[in-house]
């Protein structure tokens, strides 16, 4: 199996808000919370013990050189999934825009082969286009995924999520460039980002880690809006999941998402 390499880190760290960094800090001391009583710990092998692994992905144009690295690298991916779990997995695909798709439930299936299947068609379906730049309803995505929300009515979400987390190791990628902004394409702090604490906060309580992988665009602007970073990097914290920040380009995703699925979806905290 070839070996993912180059990941890049950025260099510094963004300003995160003084209640959402003591937050992260008292969770990295109290450590991971304990498997609910009938959910498999890891052992017999599997480094991670069972695992849930649900992409919530941004599709808009700006996102689809990394949609095409996960495209490329998808059998390779789903292998590492296979090797730390020993074959005890499931997997789920949420894709948005200013609305949401629910492209495979995490549901159970007739085996890894038949998973695998599910999510590759799933995968290939999704198509990089449209967006215009504004803020993109990922913190509606992550709800969906964490709280396990039906589409239709006035929600504009196509498909069900059944939100049926059970494995040992719950890992939840969100993978975007811009800031949530619910379904309005709109960010207000006391709104929005008010919101995406509260799912970071509903994750954790449900033992499911957000892992962050950050793509730096920004049209023709000279610098990214430090904010995209700041919220991406807090819903890792808040959660104990990894924040990871590629290529502007979106190169490096492939590479992301296999040292998230290496890693459990869990930071080592020391």
């Amino acid at each position: 199996m070839r070996r993912f390499s180059g990941i890049r880190h950025p260099r510094g760290s963004p300003l995160i808000p003084a209640g959402l960094l003591a937050l992260s800090m008292v969770f990295a001391l109290c450590g991971p919370t304990a498997a609910p009583a009938g959910v498999e710990k890891p052992g017999d092998g599997a480094r991670c013990g069972s695992v849930d692994l649900v992409f919530a992905i941004d599709k808009t144009y700006s996102i689809g050189r990394a949609i095409g690295e996960a495209k490329a690298e998808v059998r390779r991916l789903l292998d590492r999934v296979a090797d730390v779990s020993a074959g005890r997995y499931r997997l789920g695909l949420i894709s948005f825009r200013d609305d949401i798709d629910v492209d495979l439930d995490l549901v159970d299936g007739e085996g890894p082969e038949a998973a695998d299947e599910l999510f590759r068609r799933a995968l290939f379906r999704l198509r990089a286009e449209g967006g215009g730049g504004g803020p993109e309803a990922s913190d509606e995505a992550l709800r969906t995924a964490v709280e396990g929300l039906a589409g239709g009515g006035a929600r504009p979400q196509r498909g069900d999520f059944s939100g049926d987390w059970r494995a040992a190791s719950r890992i939840l990628v969100l993978i975007t460039d811009n800031l949530p902004g619910g379904f309005d394409d709109l960010f207000v702090e006391a709104v929005d980002g008010a919101n995406a604490r509260a799912v970071a906060g509903a994750a954790l309580a449900r033992d499911i880690r957000i892992s962050a992988i950050y793509i730096p665009t920004d049209g023709n602007q000279p610098t990214p809006d430090p904010r995209k970073a700041e919220v991406m990097r807090a819903y890792a914290l808040l959660t104990g999941g990894l924040f990871i920040q590629i290529q502007r380009s979106g190169s490096g995703a492939a590479e992301a998402i296999a040292e998230i699925i290496e890693a459990c979806g869990a930071k080592t905290v020391s």
